[in-house]
């Protein structure tokens, strides 16, 4: 669980001094799926992307974690498939939690017909046909949006697709199996990065003028 959907929540002071404290911490890049030493010399060659951020952008404060924003996923959508693939899987983690782990935000799968997915479609109850929404790190199943602790700096919210060549078993989750099975089933990959970030007094950092 992370420490933004704990008890501690509740107590907005506590969680605007933790932000700050622990603004050197960082779970960071090794504990991302894609770090993995095998899924990183998957061919990177599908590209993913978003009609509301680009790689390395802000994300809308509308698709940030219930408390912050609407909790609404993003539109996103991807191309150059291997054509061997008959299923992709498209994880998200955050890598700059203050955690000693990535905090896994999203997990799902679908059939390789399936070439995008509309905002909001990553929600529990609103899954395309055929698009599988496995438990997040919160312990829920679909989409959980960016709720970085106040003051504790930017956030990266890494998108990750894998192309495969089975479909995934039905219980497979980030800490139950997942890296074991992708080295068996994954042929490539892609990558999304959104960031996110709030002040000291949790109010969301908006993004630089270009």
């Amino acid at each position: 669980m992370s420490i933004a959907a704990s008890p501690l929540r509740r107590h907005p002071w506590v969680l605007r001094w933790a932000g700050l404290l622990m603004r050197g911490r960082h779970a960071g890049d090794a504990s991302l799926a894609c770090s993995d030493a095998v899924l990183a010399r998957l061919p990177e060659m599908i590209t993913l992307r978003s009609t509301d951020f680009t790689h390395g952008g802000a994300m809308p404060m509308r698709q940030a974690g219930e408390g912050v924003g609407d909790n609404r996923s993003p539109a996103l959508a991807w191309a150059a498939l291997p054509p061997q693939a008959t299923h992709w899987l498209l994880l998200c983690e955050d890598p700059d939690v203050p955690l000693p782990h990535a905090i896994t935000h999203l997990l799902a799968w679908g059939p390789a017909s399936v070439d995008a997915l509309a905002e909001d479609t990553l929600n529990a109850g609103a899954a395309p046909p055929g698009v599988t929404l496995a438990p997040n790190g919160l312990g829920r199943k679909g989409y959980d949006g960016p709720r970085p602790l106040p003051g504790h700096g930017p956030h990266r919210y890494v998108f990750q697709l894998y192309a495969l060549d089975a479909a995934p078993p039905p219980d497979l989750s980030r800490d139950g199996g997942l890296l074991p099975w992708l080295h068996a089933h994954a042929l490539a990959r892609g990558r999304l990065d959104g960031l996110y970030q709030r002040d000291w007094r949790g109010r969301t950092v908006p993004p630089p003028r270009p």
